[in-house]
């Protein structure tokens, strides 16, 4: 079968299976194979993680939950869990949400709700300032990390059957909730990125970016509180959210979704890199079967490689995220678990040595926890919500 044809079976298959709720239990791992990868990978992220909860962004870094990435790698062993009902990744899980806690600010009534970019991975767990470019000396209060501290404490819940976790640190998700509601969010309903430090004068300054795949982490926060504690704002919030993202970051003439809204109101259309291809699986997670969610699969099915390999612009490197979040869409919109993926996963850059996950195929890549959470998600079919109809 040549490349070309290849393509086009793939996206046949796609369009040929049943469609799923976006609620329901996915299909499971193909295999006894993945399956035991996937315990192996739960076991590298407990390994990572310290007496206190803390998980370092990668093996011997000096950071934690950088950009969300421990949220992630919690997310993770919440999957692990909801596979295998392993006590140590319900543990694990418990652990992470109260350091999460202990680092949320809840004393100054400017930043309530939030945290900072990066923390150290020593205790006292100081907050480490982190700049994105030039001007900017720190970052905090960003969009996902108060929506995703909600999110775990509803898998907790969920997953567990027991809402002991959520009722102690309700005021802790409230106040998440209520800081992304009222400094983060658009006129439109869509989510600013983060809060930045100016080098210039010390101010804290809103950055004015709105990524795609942030509103999935902002809509997976609002949801989950809504349905941990019923208040019907946070329903609202997310339903006008979920409406406008299809209109707002879906370019039709790419058949993709846009890295998302720059700070002069265009779309950032830009793929060199990974932040342009996470949208086009990680909202069809999300949000399932869509028209655009389908439109946005099929993108990335027509970059499957032979291999199982996606490569989705010149000079890709072969990202373990870009085949974990095509197995986690084709999951959710179509029950269909994507196997030549998850296979490239486990045979080129999953390790038996330590479960780790490396971020690509390029030489000395690293092994992020958000990798590892994120394959565990793919390995295992998990749903992201749930429980939710």
């Amino acid at each position: 079968m040549s490349k070309k044809l290849g393509v086009v079976a793939v996206v046949l298959l796609l369009f040929s299976l049943p469609a799923s709720c976006p609620g329901a239990p996915l299909l499971r791992a193909d295999s006894s194979r993945n399956s035991n990868a996937a315990a192996h990978v739960a076991g590298f992220l407990l390994r990572l993680q310290d007496s206190n909860g803390a998980i370092s962004d990668e093996p011997g870094s000096p950071v934690v939950n950088e950009d969300s990435n421990m949220e992630y790698a919690l997310a993770g062993l919440a999957a692990a869990y909801w596979h295998n009902h392993n006590p140590r990744c319900l543990r694990g899980l418990d652990k992470g949400i109260r350091w999460l806690a202990a680092r949320e600010e809840m004393t100054d009534r400017r930043w309530r709700g939030s945290w900072f970019y990066a923390f150290s991975s020593k205790p006292p767990y100081q907050p480490v300032p982190t700049s994105p470019g030039s001007g900017i000396t720190d970052v905090r209060g960003v969009d996902t990390t108060s929506a995703l501290f909600v999110y775990l404490l509803y898998l907790r819940s969920e997953l567990s059957g027991s809402v002991a976790l959520s009722h102690r640190y309700e005021r802790n998700a409230r106040a998440a909730l209520g800081f992304i509601l009222k400094r983060n969010r658009s006129r439109s309903g869509l989510f600013y990125s983060s809060w930045q430090r100016r080098t210039s004068d010390g101010s804290w300054r809103l950055w004015r970016f709105r990524y795609a795949a942030d509103q999935g982490d902002v809509y997976l926060g609002l949801r989950a509180g809504w349905l941990l504690y019923r208040d019907k704002r946070y329903l609202l919030a997310a339903n006008r959210l979920r409406k406008r993202v299809g209109s707002a970051l879906f370019a039709s003439s790419l058949g993709r979704y846009v890295v998302g809204i720059d700070v002069d109101g265009s779309q950032e259309r830009d793929l060199e890199g990974f932040d342009g291809v996470f949208p086009q699986g990680y909202l069809g997670w999300i949000w399932g079967n869509t028209a655009v969610n389908r439109r946005a699969l099929a993108w990335l099915a027509a970059r499957v490689q032979p291999s199982g390999a996606l490569r989705c612009y010149p000079g890709d490197p072969g990202y373990s995220l870009s085949a974990a979040i095509f197995a986690m869409a084709s999951g959710s919109l179509y029950a269909h678990s994507a196997t030549s993926s998850l296979s490239w996963i486990v045979r080129r850059t999953y390790s038996w040595r330590d479960g780790s996950v490396r971020d690509s195929l390029a030489p000395g890549s690293e092994k992020y926890a958000n990798v590892a959470g994120f394959s565990l998600i793919s390995l295992l079919g998990a749903p992201a919500l749930p429980g939710d109809r």
